[in-house]
């Protein structure tokens, strides 16, 4: 017969029951807990099957407390609707659950005060480390930040100098290559199309930034009347093309500061007859996964977002084990995805 489990006065289990039916310490049965990683796979299964079977489910506080770690990593996006997002949290996730940490997640829908708001919010919750995107920040977060003593990473743009750690690349160089690669096509009118609200969004403006660059550097005069900002939606995109084209200015080529804008203004210019890349061309950033399945395939930015998200797990990673980084800026690079919409 099994070993039987009892419970406490009030019917929850207890570390105990589980160090009883799988008969080790209860040591071992935190450390499963605390840092599973530290545990011989074998042990690691058996009291993670106890756990299970039990209900028993651990006061990560009370362990907080006595470990000074909660074990808890917060993140901080602006949305939860873009892919790049999504995979530069997974790609932390990959390093940082195998580690023993969760993460905690919270948008700021753009806005510099929201994060704030949710920085102090999660910092009373005292995590371990905390994930940021992007560069722009009250002087509030940052003095709060500053004075937290916990690893802070910004991710998805470069900063020379970030509150403690960045994880990102140029997206000014990035939008600059793409937009001479289509000058070198044989371009000469080209458009942009930005989201909306880039005063507070540091990636759409420095994109924007790049393009400007590129037509700079090939003695081409930048036309305000071939610039809109834009909702971030396909629906935005769509509009945005139809406001360049009512402007009556020669156009045979338009950037777009991200795919979903780039996708909606395609779509329009197949809606109205207009060939692309015959009559203009059109190209996004991000890499977006349907931009290599629309037909034709959108030009584009790929960036390593998972890789960016990975790198900022591992330098949470060595920070709290007691490691010094290599550095604390972290280039992860980009390429350009030149296919057939010019």
């Amino acid at each position: 017969m099994g070993k039987r489990v009892r419970t406490s006065a009030d019917g929850r289990r207890k570390m105990e029951d589980v160090a009883r039916l799988t008969g080790v310490s209860l040591s071992t049965v935190s450390r499963v807990i605390r840092e599973p990683h530290r545990v011989a796979e074998p042990t690691r299964l058996k009291v993670e099957r106890a756990i299970t079977s039990t209900g028993y489910v651990p006061n990560l506080v009370a362990s907080s407390l006595k470990s000074e770690r909660s074990r808890l990593v917060a993140c901080v996006v602006p949305s939860v609707e873009h892919s790049f997002i999504a995979d530069v949290v997974r790609g932390a996730s990959e390093i940082l659950r195998p580690q023993g940490f969760q993460l905690m997640l919270a948008t700021s829908d753009f806005r510099p005060e929201e994060e704030e708001d949710v920085v102090h919010a999660f910092l009373s919750r005292r995590p371990d480390a905390i994930i940021l995107t992007g560069l722009t920040h009250t002087d509030r977060t940052r003095a709060m930040l500053g004075a937290s003593g916990i690893p802070v990473i910004e991710v998805g743009n470069l900063s020379n100098r970030p509150i403690d750690m960045v994880v990102g690349f140029s997206n000014t160089d990035a939008q600059k290559q793409l937009t001479l690669a289509m000058l070198d096509a044989g371009r000469r009118h080209i458009g942009y199309l930005l989201h909306d609200g880039s005063a507070q969004n540091e990636r759409s403006r420095d994109r924007y930034n790049g393009y400007r660059a590129a037509l700079a550097e090939r003695g081409i005069a930048c036309d305000d009347q071939l610039t809109a900002e834009v909702e971030f939606s396909y629906r935005g995109g769509a509009a945005g093309l139809g406001q360049l084209l009512a402007q009556g200015q020669p156009i045979d080529a338009v950037c777009c500061s991200n795919d979903i804008i780039a996708l909606g203004a395609l779509y329009e210019l197949q809606r109205r007859g207009i060939k692309v890349p015959d009559t203009i061309a059109i190209a996004g950033f991000d890499d977006h996964d349907a931009s290599s399945q629309c037909v034709p395939p959108l030009s584009t930015v790929r960036i390593p977002r998972r890789v960016m998200g990975r790198q900022a797990g591992n330098l949470i990673e060595q920070v709290l084990a007691g490691e010094e980084p290599i550095s604390k800026i972290v280039d992860v690079g980009f390429a350009l995805q030149i296919r057939q919409t010019f």
